[in-house]
Parts: C-alpha cells; structure tokens; sequence
C-alpha cells in the first residue's frame, strides 16, 4: 500500500495497493485501515520486532522461487524465458514502463514470463510465473513454500488472472501453486476471482471512506473486521485492556460481554455477570476466575517469582504416575522447515533428548539426525533404549510436555515403516505420559499461556539464556547447517551445542515440572 501523484496535481494522490494487501485486507480491515493512518502520518508505526523466522521462511521461499525458474528455463531454454527486472524507480513512470514491458512480451508469446509486473487501476503487483499453454492462454503460476493450497494463495492467483484479463490477455481458467512439497496444484479461477473482485472492492471502499475522515482509526470500532491475530491487532489488545487477554476467551463470548459494555479484561474480573444479564455456566466461571488470576485479584494458593497459581479440585493431579528411578523426561528438536535435498520430504526430528536419573544427579542422552536415514536410526536407538530400561525399571513413564512428542514419533515411525508397534505399545499403555494435561485439568496461572517457559517461574527461578524457544532452536538449526554446508566446522558444532543445551534445559523442566506438580498433592 503506497501513495502516488496523479498526473492531475491537483487531485489528491493515488492509493495502490497490492494483492498482498488485498489478501491481508480480506482478513483484518483494521491492521489496512491502521497501515493507511501510518502512510496519512496520522498515527505511528507500530514497532515490529525482528523476526528471524519470517527472515528464514522468506529465505526459503526465494530459494524455491530461484528452484522452479531454473527448471523452466531448462525445460523451455533460456531465451524463451522473459524476466522482467524490478522497476528502475519506483514512481509512476517507472511503474508503467515495467507494466508495458510485461504486456508486450505476453503479445510477443514468450513461454514463460517470470515476475510480470502489473500497474493499473489503483493496483501494482508482480507475478511469480506467467506459463504460455497449448490453447494460447497464459496461465498464473506461484510459488509457494506451503504444503497444501491455502486460500489467501488462491486469492492472489485471481489478482493476476484479473490483471491479464483487463489487459486483454487470454487467460487459462486454471491458476496454479507450486508448493514447497514440488507439486503443482490446480485450482478453477472462475470460482476464485468474483471473490477477490469482492474482497478488493470492499477494502478500496473501506479505505477510501477513512481518508476522508478526520480522525485515526480507534481499536473497538465496529465498522471493521478485526482478526484479533496480526502484530496489529496484538498491540492494540495489549494496550486496550482487551478481553481476548483472557486465556480460553473467543470471539463470541467476548462479542456478548462486549454487548452488556463489558469491554477490558479487568472490567469482566470485577463485574458480577448475572448483573449484566450473562447466564453463567461452568465456562463463563472458568473464565472470570482467569480474568482475576491474571489481573492479580484473584483468590489464589501460592506466587513464585511473580506468577501466582490456584489448585483446581481436579483428580488430574492424582493421576500422576509414581516416581520411578527409571522415569525418563523427554524433548524433541525438530525443523519443519528442513527439506531432504533427494526426495524432497520436509521435516526432520534431528535431536530425541532425554534426561534420566543417575547416581550423580542426572544423565543428558541425545539421539541426533542429520538426514532421514540418521532420523530412523535415531527412533531405532531410542526405543530399543528405552526398553531396555524398562527391563530394568517396568514401572518407568516417559514424560513430555504436550502432544508433540507423541504426533513425533508416531510421524517418524510410519516415515520409516519402522518401530511402529513399540511407539503405539508406550502410547497406548500410558508410559508416555503427557504432563501439559495435567496442567490444564489441575491448576491455573496468572499468565494466558500453558507454555512450559511461562510456568518454570514456579520451579526453576534461574531463567534460560542463548536458544530460549522452539523458533530459536528452528532457527538456530538453519544457521547450524548452513555452517556444515560451508565447512565452518568449529562455527557449526558451537551452534548445535547451544541447541542441545536448550533442549536438556527443557528435559530438565519437564522433570522439574513433573516434581513441582507431585507437591502440590501433598
């Protein structure tokens, strides 16, 4: 979204938007109508924090971009690929040459025309690929490092097939993604661009009514749709006092009490909801008890290092298995993003971690994979350990925190065709066992989030340093084999060392967790 001049001075500048903006538009009109506030210097930016995963899948993305253009290139030779460069200036001539550029080299009948780049009727965009077909249509390809098509992709292909169309050109009635997994998928433009005509309309209309206002856009304002997602509306939640700060809060419950002019968190903590005609019901209780722990006037059992928690009366807690000496604690690393330069696969589960008692206090065990035969070694490593502990210890459990270890290894285990039965044994025998149900069923906090990091102030003070989340490891893991690709042997090992200390700090919390739990029965 940008402003130009009109060639007519005296009307007022142009707004151009793009099919990203579009697209997000179609999701949030207030994070577009808040973007033009910004560009009007109506209201400040809002700050954004850098973001080393957006950085990494956007790196990704261009990689698979350069992929495909190389394969097409050798599939149709270079000279009947036509780029078209960035526009010299980013201004209104330099738009238009690039858009008369493109048009042209479509009436030419180039095979493939990559990064086609679009200016008129308010809207400036670029296209991945522009494919020639047999009928003399050009069909809208786009790369995208998703797996599966999403809709706001297909929004985008009915951008460009719009463009093309209202230059004129024949367009296919089929768009395509090339998605991250190196399939094409197809998908009817008929059906998608009424919908996009739609969305792009109704954002113009919304926008275009702002400018003309006097004042900014305020948070709460009926008049738009908020998706409550964006780093947008996350501000503005936080500074408002919203009610979706509230842990298990929705959209609907949030719509009712916004009804009775209930509008801020800490208004719903204080209020009495049968006053304000709620009919309470076990979910509304849950959730004003919520609203009190986190705005810190709530009835409480106990505040460590700032978090204050209350015992629910729930048999969860009694249902904690026994401590054993054999008991194992237990933590994946893994890299979605990672993708096998043979087969293509994405997703690798490169390190199992496990903490377990010794004689001196604990024992850190990893099982690392660098490729999908490392990774089924691995799984084959870890369960013929582990069950060789359970010779030695029956009573043993396997504890992890949330569902993902268990989705894990049953993923690894149909991957490889291998340990299949052994991982179904100790999931459905109850050895794995999943402390995050035990949280959710037993105890609340005043935080909104059950992420392990938010709890370990109640039982492990010290605080994490270097690697400190899931997306840093992720992240991390990229640097790491970016490092072994480049021969920066004594870089890489620094790097993964620092990921397996995460992770045996994060075994280590499970553990610490599973103890903290136990004692709260006593």
């Amino acid at each position: 979204m940008f402003f130009l001049p009109t060639t007519d001075r005296r009307d007022p500048d142009e707004l151009i938007l793009s099919a990203s903006d579009i697209v997000a538009g179609s999701t949030c009109e207030f994070a577009a109508v808040r973007k033009l506030d910004v560009l009007l210097k109506r209201l400040p930016a809002v700050a954004q924090e850098a973001d080393a995963m957006m950085d990494l899948t956007a790196a990704l993305g261009d990689k698979h971009e350069a992929k495909v253009l190389g394969l097409l290139r050798e599939e149709y030779g270079v000279s009947r690929v036509y780029e078209v460069a960035p526009p010299r200036t980013f201004d209104r001539p330099g738009l238009e040459a690039r858009h008369r550029e493109t048009i042209q080299a479509l009436r030419d009948g180039f095979d493939v025309i990559y990064q086609g780049c679009f200016f008129a009727d308010g809207f400036h965009g670029r296209a991945d690929f522009l494919i020639l077909q047999e009928d003399g249509t050009y069909a809208v390809f786009d790369t995208k490092l998703a797996r599966s098509a999403k809709s706001q992709a297909l929004m985008q292909l009915a951008a460009y097939a719009d463009q093309l169309r209202n230059a004129g050109v024949p367009v296919h009635r089929e768009g395509h993604l090339i998605l991250g997994t190196n399939e094409t998928t197809s998908h009817p433009l008929p059906e998608h661009i009424p919908l996009y005509d739609a969305a792009r309309d109704r954002l113009r209309a919304v926008l275009e009514a702002h400018r003309l206002a006097s004042k900014p856009s305020a948070w709460g304002d009926p008049r738009w749709v908020a998706c409550l997602k964006c780093a947008d509306c996350k501000a503005e939640m936080d500074a408002a006092d919203d009610l979706m700060l509230v842990r298990r809060m929705n959209r609907s419950r949030r719509a009712k009490l916004m009804d009775t002019g209930l509008t801020t968190m800490t208004m719903f903590a204080a209020a009495d909801l049968p006053d304000v005609g709620i009919k309470m019901d076990p979910l509304w209780a849950e959730l004003q008890d919520q609203a009190r722990l986190q705005c810190g006037f709530g009835d409480i059992d106990g505040t460590t290092n700032g978090v204050s928690y209350k015992i629910l009366e729930n048999p969860a807690l009694i249902g904690i298995p026994k401590p054993s000496p054999g008991d194992i604690f237990f933590d994946f690393e893994g890299d979605p993003l990672w993708q096998d330069p043979a087969t293509g696969d994405w997703g690798i589960e490169y390190l199992f971690g496990l903490v377990e008692h010794s004689a001196d206090g604990h024992d850190f065990i990893a099982f690392t994979a660098h490729s999908l035969d490392e990774e089924r070694q691995a799984l084959i490593d870890f369960i013929d350990h582990v069950t060789e502990r359970r010779a030695i210890h029956p009573d043993l459990h396997i504890f992890h925190y949330a569902q993902y270890e268990v989705t894990a290894l049953r993923k690894i285990a149909r991957r490889h065709q291998v340990m299949i039965d052994e991982v179904e044994e100790l999931v459905e025998t109850g050895v794995m066992f999943d402390l995050y149900e035990t949280v959710k069923g037993s105890v609340r906090i005043s935080d909104r989030s059950f992420s392990i990091k938010k709890l370990e102030p109640l039982y492990m003070p010290a605080g994490r340093l270097g690697v400190t989340n899931a997306v840093d490891s992720m992240v991390q893991y990229s640097i790491y084999r970016d490092a072994v690709d480049s021969g920066r042997d004594m870089a890489a090992r620094d790097i993964f060392r620092a990921i397996s200390d995460y992770n045996h700090y994060d075994c280590l919390s499970t553990w610490k967790l599973r103890d903290w739990l136990i004692n709260l029965t006593r």
